[in-house]
Order: structure tokens, then C-alpha cells, then sequence
């Protein structure tokens, strides 16, 4: 049952251990925070207050107290992965798409500017199409501004170290290509399942932004093309142009929104829930088999490591 035919534990295990882990470390920070939010009520005299309802402290919790617990879970996100995969499962991390910034820093530079181009496409589709309308285009900057840059960021490195680098690196031992693109998709499609606004279409976009990174590692044995993607799509899509990020809601330099909720710009979701993102996601694929079109990489070797060919 924990372990396969090779004696190796099952890789399900691995994966569900971290989640555990992680979900763990939640439950206690959720618990820190209530008792915090206590503490600041108390401290106001608002001793019957509902916490939920109490508008005084809202600005500790929307400025402070939120961005902060963010931080920390993205980063027990990123950690979490890591430490297991080197000092518990004793494999080196570029096995798991952590190879040597250095080496790849083109990559990730590159990554960084397919994520921009990619949301300002659907940006400019919205509104060419008449799908979303931008309140002003006079920029406006807040303290988020800088905040959600630290925050996506994290964000980015966080959900591809685990969602890519970890669980596809812990996968291989099942040998299936197939099976580990999607296993590894679809898990991040489910972490999302709680989001605001979520539904069929919104799933489907999130397990297809799994595969295009998950084929980004599969094409180059490194995950840094797909942390850059992730964290400017992110930060554009929402502290850029305005738009809600995977339900969530932002504060833009830019104020766009919907005059109605449909299939093409997503409704509550936002833009990832549209049908504009699956186009442009499947467009990107073509890029990344493009841009990767001479290396070569076995992703389930034991031992795996890009090769770069030479053009004739």
C-alpha cells in the first residue's frame, strides 16, 4: 500500500506528506490570526463585536495582518517542497527543475515577458471586443502596488516549486508522462477549488496554465520559464490592469471591469475564467515548443539533464 513494486514509497504519499505538512502550518496561522483579530478587539473596548462584522479593524486585517499571513504562506509553500525533496527524499533539487539560476536566467527573463505579453493580449482582446471597459486610464498607485509584487512573486516561486518542481519531480518514478502532466495539472487546478467564482471553465483554464508549465519543464528540465510566467500574469492581470485574480480582487494601477459577466471575460473569476485565456494558453504552447526547439530532455532518466543541440 506505501510502497511500489521497487520498494520505493508511492509517490501519492510524498505528495499528500507536504500537503500535510502545509496544510498544517495553515490551521496554526488561521489560529494565531483569530487570536490576533481577538486581541485587537479587545483592545478597541469591542467586546460584543462580531469579528467578521467589526468595521474598525478592518485596516489592521486588509493592510496588515492578510498581506503578512500571505507572505508566510507562500513561503511554507516554497520551503515545504524543498526541504522534504533534499534532506527527506535526498535527491538533488535540480531534479526537481531547481537548476542554477545563472545558468537559466534568460529563461526566467523570458518567462517574465511571455506572462506579460500573454495578459495584456487578453487585456487588449477585452477590450477591442467590448468584453471589459477601463474606468480611467489615469494610473493610480497604492501601497499594494508594491506590496502584491512581493506577494505574486512569492506566489510564482511557491506554486511551481511545489505544483511543478515537486510533485512532476516526484512522479517520475511512475514513468508516465502522461499520467504525471496531469496528475500534477489538475492538483493545481484543485487547490484553487475554493477560489470566489469558480466553476467548470475557470478549472479547466487552471489545469491548462498546469500543463503549459508543466510542458515548459517537460521541453527544458527547469521550471524558471513557468516562475516567471506565473508571477507577471499574476501581478499584471491584477495590480496592472485591475482584473480580479482567480476570483480574487485587487487594486490595479488601472481600474478595468465588466459591463456584464460571460464566457469570454470570465464573470467573477476573472479573465482566467474566459475563453480568451484558454486561446492564449493554447497559443503559448506553440511558443514554449518554439523557444525550446533545440534542446532535448529526458524527463523520467534517472539521472535527468537538458542537452542543447546545435542549429546546422
Amino acid at each position: 500500500m506505501f510502497k511500489n513494486k521497487e520498494g520505493k514509497v508511492r509517490s501519492g504519499w510524498k505528495i499528500a506528506a507536504v500537503l500535510g505538512v502545509f496544510f498544517a502550518v495553515l490551521f496554526i496561522l488561521s489560529a494565531i490570526a483569530g487570536i490576533i483579530t481577538t486581541l485587537i478587539i479587545l483592545s478597541n473596548g469591542n467586546f460584543n463585536s462580531n469579528p467578521m462584522e467589526n468595521i474598525e479593524i478592518e485596516p489592521y486585517v486588509n493592510d496588515l495582518l492578510m498581506p503578512i499571513l500571505m507572505i508566510i504562506q507562500e513561503l511554507v509553500l516554497m520551503f515545504t517542497p524543498i526541504i522534504a525533496w533534499k534532506y527527506v527524499i535526498k535527491r538533488p533539487l535540480s531534479n526537481m527543475g531547481l537548476t542554477p539560476f545563472k545558468k537559466h536566467s534568460k529563461e526566467f527573463v523570458t518567462g517574465l515577458l511571455f506572462g506579460i505579453v500573454s495578459i495584456t493580449l487578453v487585456f487588449a482582446a477585452l477590450l477591442l471586443t467590448d468584453n471589459a471597459v477601463v474606468a480611467t486610464w489615469k494610473p493610480h498607485f497604492s501601497s499594494d502596488t508594491i506590496i502584491y509584487l512581493v506577494i505574486f512573486t512569492l506566489v510564482g516561486f511557491a506554486e511551481e516549486i511545489f505544483g511543478r518542481g515537486y510533485v512532476m519531480a516526484t512522479l517520475r518514478q511512475t514513468r508516465n508522462i502522461p499520467a504525471i502532466v496531469l496528475i500534477s495539472s489538475i492538483l493545481f487546478a484543485i487547490m484553487h477549488g475554493a477560489n470566489p467564482g469558480i466553476g467548470l471553465l475557470p478549472l479547466v483554464n487552471l489545469a491548462l496554465f498546469g500543463i503549459l508549465f508543466s510542458y515548459c519543464f517537460l521541453k527544458s528540465g527547469n521550471i524558471w520559464m513557468g516562475i516567471g510566467y506565473h508571477i507577471t500574469w499574476n501581478y499584471f492581470q491584477g495590480n496592472v490592469f485591475g482584473f480580479k485574480v482567480s476570483g480574487t480582487n485587487t487594486t490595479g494601477i488601472l481600474t478595468t471591469s465588466y459591463e456584464s459577466n460571460n464566457l469570454i471575460n470570465g464573470g467573477e473569476f476573472g479573465p482566467e475564467g474566459g475563453l480568451l485565456v484558454t486561446a492564449v494558453l493554447l497559443l503559448g504552447f506553440l511558443f514554449v515548443r518554439y523557444y525550446y526547439r533545440n534542446v532535448s530532455f529526458d524527463f523520467i532518466a534517472t539521472e535527468p539533464e537538458a542537452k542543447v543541440q546545435e542549429e546546422l
